[in-house]
Formats: structure tokens, C-alpha cells, sequence
């Protein structure tokens, strides 16, 4: 009899199953890893400037300024690794020292290689210093050259709402070159309900933090060739033309 049953309850849900429209929608993706700054211009690094530093910060030893010089193990043509961006600084006393590395006053003139990965162009009317972050951004990294000093960097990056948020890179107590990374925490928002729905991440300023009984009269950094991986695909569904921005 449980036989019997076993059979006619296999037939009552196959005859279900037929008799609906299943539909499984696989994600699309489209993961790419353009480049937010590779410093190989030196005219556009000079655009970017030393933010904020600690009150004991001696500004007369304190700048910023393209160098020569890259990673030999970068993978690009050596024509691209020509240079990078230094910073020097010193602090009069030990403590918890730190200092920012903002950005150029966002222009897209400055990005021409990210321009086509936005589907709308990035305003920016109050002329703040970012970089935008093109797609729905994984992860982020960026070249240091480290001298040996404990200081941690950090990079800060601006949510849709306006909220910012610090991601540790890691430590620079090392000599030499090495490629920093750090995965995008899932808590920070990269779209919205309403649309159109993709909404970028902003880079917005590197940060060094010292220990506190690390040594305080110098400090040399270098920076090169920051990018992202990143999903820019953007779904194209019937309306997706019309802009709403009149």
C-alpha cells in the first residue's frame, strides 16, 4: 500500500512541476579592473595634496611630488611604470601621528580611461576631491613602497548616502614594493531601490597612521598604479535610454 502511495505523490508533484513556469535567472556579471590612478602623468599627480596631519606635524618637512620609479614585478609595459607618487613627512614628537592624501578636485578629464565604464556622468558641484569607482566595486589595491616605518595605511571610500568608511590596507613596515588589497565589505551599500539603480563608490583620500612609539623625525611612501576589480555590468531592460535628469 505505502507503495502505492509513494508512486501517486511522485505523480501529484511531477504534474505540479509541468504544469508551472519555472524560470532560474543566473547572475550576470562583468568583472573588469580598470585603473584609478597609475601616476605615470606627472602633471595630474601634482593635483593631488597633502589633507589633514596631526598638530605636530612639521609642514615644512612635509610634501608631496611625482618620483621616478614603479614595482618591477607590475605587470604592465615598462612605459607605464615609469613613475609614482612620493610623500614625505616628519612629526615633532611621537604619539599618534597620522597623515591624509587627498586627490585631484574630480575632473573627468583626468580619468578618460574609467569615463566609458559610467553610464551617466559623475557631477560634482561642490568641487570635493574624489575619485569615483566605476561598477559594483569587489576589492580595491594600490602599490606601497614601504621604508621600514610602522605606519598603516588606510583608504577611505564614500557610500551612496554620504557615509565614509576607513579600510585598514595593512601595515607598511617592509622595504620595497608591495601590491595592498583589501575585499569591499558587503555592509556598504553600491546600489539602491529605485532607479537607476547603480550607485559608485568614491574613493576619497589615503591615510597613514603611525605607532605610537615609532620614530617621528621622517617618513618616505611611495604610491603607485590603484585599481579595483569590479562588476560593470549594468542591466538593459526596456526604458533604460530615458534619462532623468531634466
Amino acid at each position: 500500500m505505502k507503495k502505492y502511495l509513494i508512486i501517486l505523490l511522485i505523480l501529484i508533484l511531477n504534474s505540479f512541476l509541468i504544469s508551472q513556469e519555472i524560470v532560474v535567472q543566473k547572475k550576470v556579471e562583468s568583472i573588469q579592473a580598470p585603473v584609478l590612478a597609475d601616476f605615470e602623468n606627472p602633471e595630474n599627480t601634482k593635483l593631488w595634496k597633502i589633507g589633514k596631519t596631526s598638530p605636530n606635524c612639521d609642514l615644512t618637512k612635509t610634501e608631496l611630488k611625482p618620483t621616478d620609479g614603479g614595482p618591477w614585478s607590475l605587470a604592465v609595459p615598462a612605459e607605464h611604470k615609469k613613475y609614482c607618487m612620493g610623500v614625505k613627512t616628519a612629526f615633532n614628537s611621537q604619539g599618534y601621528n597620522y597623515i591624509e592624501i587627498l586627490p585631484p578636485v574630480y575632473d573627468a578629464k583626468l580619468y578618460p580611461d574609467i569615463q566609458p565604464l559610467f553610464p551617466d556622468p559623475i557631477p560634482n558641484p561642490q568641487n570635493e576631491r574624489f575619485i569615483p569607482i566605476p561598477g559594483k566595486c569587489k576589492s580595491i589595491d594600490v602599490w606601497v613602497a614601504g621604508r621600514n616605518y610602522r605606519y598603516t595605511l588606510e583608504i577611505w571610500i564614500k557610500d551612496l548616502n554620504g557615509f565614509i568608511y576607513p579600510l585598514e590596507m595593512g601595515k607598511i613596515d617592509y622595504p620595497g614594493w608591495r601590491n595592498l588589497s583589501k575585499k569591499i565589505p558587503e555592509y556598504i551599500p553600491q546600489e539602491q531601490k529605485y532607479l537607476p539603480a547603480e550607485k559608485p563608490l568614491k574613493f576619497i583620500k589615503f591615510v597613514l597612521r603611525s605607532d605610537p612609539d615609532e620614530v617621528a623625525d621622517k617618513l618616505y611612501v611611495y604610491f603607485d598604479h590603484m585599481k579595483v576589480i569590479t562588476d560593470v555590468y549594468i542591466q538593459r531592460y526596456d526604458g533604460y535610454d530615458i534619462k532623468d535628469n531634466w
